[in-house]
């Protein structure tokens, strides 16, 4: 699963339109945000351990908790562990992972780019939107089989700013563009409606697309359709693109801790190396890298005898340091 932050509904079909171009399988499909339509309401309600979330009635920012401890998620540490919890990997914006199992990452930067240019995101949505299908491309590279894009809301963008409504200070505890949060017994004619995260706690809307004392260009957290309709895209490698080889490992023999193995395919100027997470270079445990030679076989030994028995990823390197195929393996060979 990767999320990425404010990409809302017509920029997810400029990014399928660009996987679609570049051999890639999308299916979009539409969603619904959760209200307010808010980075801190919206995230997790995608994630793969939303059951294990709730609501605290005293939370006034719109960040859920863990619903059996209270635990607030805002600084990312509870979700981490919810998501390792329930063997979920979990890596940052630079690291493909291992391509095994089930993983939860974060990438893109439209929303922070709205607030801080405004109208000037028009410029820069083609390029952001690139390092995104950039990003699903190496993800694919990788290993992983399919790429979930998950987003938390869409946006409002008007050069020249957003009409002002008032709302006064002392009626709220929290005031965003287009949404607050009441004090407890304030008396407001101000719309309301219920928290995604806990219905029973109430917070106000700004009508059409106006916003709560300020005038910016670009926000969100609203009910208008551009800040709450999204698409959910399910990305997979087409046939002979990104993440499809014709390479082949035709024969892994371990002696001890020296993995000897034959490949068939276009295998010329690749290299050899064993990592324990196959798209990061930092976890090779081989002694070094070996070329593939021209019968199409090659050797590298594991230096460290307590990895023995250790799950590990066979790759095949570009000359550029690519991963360009991948098997899995048993360090020393099945016990």
């Amino acid at each position: 699963m990767l999320f990425v932050d404010g990409l809302r509904f017509d920029a997810a079909r400029r990014l399928t339109a660009r996987l679609e171009a570049g051999g890639c399988q999308v299916q979009a499909t539409p969603v619904w945000v959760a209200l307010p339509s808010v980075t801190a309401t919206g995230k997790v309600a995608f994630a793969p351990v939303r059951d294990l979330i709730g609501g605290d009635g005293a939370a006034v920012d719109f960040e859920p908790c863990v619903a059996a401890t209270g635990q607030s998620l805002k600084g990312g540490y509870h979700l981490k562990k919810l998501l390792t919890d329930r063997h979920w990997a979990v890596f940052d914006k630079s690291d493909p992972g291992s391509g095994q199992g089930n993983a939860w990452c974060e990438f893109g930067d439209l929303d922070n780019e709205g607030h801080h240019s405004g109208w000037k995101l028009a410029r820069q949505i083609d390029g952001l939107l690139a390092e995104v299908a950039e990003r699903i491309g190496t993800l694919l590279a990788a290993g992983w089989k399919s790429v979930r894009v998950v987003t938390d809301h869409g946006w409002l963008l008007l050069p020249g700013k957003l009409p002002q409504v008032p709302l006064a200070n002392d009626l709220v505890d929290t005031k965003w563009g287009r949404c607050a949060a009441l004090k407890p017994g304030a008396v407001t004619t101000e719309r309301l409606y219920p928290w995604f995260w806990n219905p029973l706690q109430q917070f106000a809307l700004a009508d059409g697309v106006s916003c709560y004392g300020q005038s910016p260009e670009y926000t969100h957290g609203g009910l208008s359709v551009q800040e709450c309709q999204t698409l959910e895209l399910q990305v997979t490698a087409g046939a002979g693109q990104v993440g499809e080889s014709p390479l082949a490992f035709t024969d892994v023999v371990w002696k001890g801790l020296r993995c000897t193995v034959a490949v068939d395919g276009p295998f010329a100027q690749l290299s050899l190396d064993i990592r324990t997470a196959a798209g990061d270079p930092a976890t090779s445990v081989a002694l070094s890298t070996k070329a593939i030679k021209g019968n199409g076989t090659a050797s590298v030994v594991v230096e460290d005898e307590d990895l023995q028995g250790r799950n590990a990823s066979l790759v095949l390197l570009s000359p550029t340091g690519e991963l360009v195929a991948q098997i899995p393996v048993i360090i020393g060979g099945e016990a």
